[in-house]
């Protein structure tokens, strides 16, 4: 009788640790951009994107809102806003195309490209 409980138990904790499996959270936005920028290395046009950052791949996606096409993708990281308020899209650069350099998810997670990412190499 023992023995039957125990394989019981172990069946039962084999049954929640399958259920309880690791699921990446996707966040996106769409957002309109009023001039070109580049993000991956792409030059990326003015319009209105989605832009969806997978934490489980570390990773931006840039597609466009109309037809789902992806534009770019970019090895990307989360961070914990600072003090303030971080803006929702965050471009910079002397000369245009400007670079992409971060985004703001209700203004508490900063998602920032990496440098490599950036320069598409």
């Amino acid at each position: 009788m023992r023995r039957i409980t125990h394989v019981t138990i172990a069946f039962a904790l084999l049954a929640c640790a399958a259920a309880s499996t690791v699921s990446a959270k996707v966040t996106s936005r769409l957002i309109t951009v009023g001039q070109d920028f580049r993000i991956a290395g792409k030059t990326v046009s003015a319009g209105t994107y989605r832009f969806a950052y997978d934490d489980a791949k570390n990773e931006l996606t840039v597609s466009d809102r109309k037809t789902k096409e992806v534009i770019a993708r970019a090895e990307a990281r989360a961070e914990k806003s600072s003090k303030g308020t971080f803006p929702m899209l965050l471009l910079e650069g002397e000369s245009a195309p400007l670079s992409f350099a971060g985004l703001s998810f209700d203004g508490k997670q900063v998602i920032k490209t990496s440098a490599a990412a950036s320069l598409g190499q």
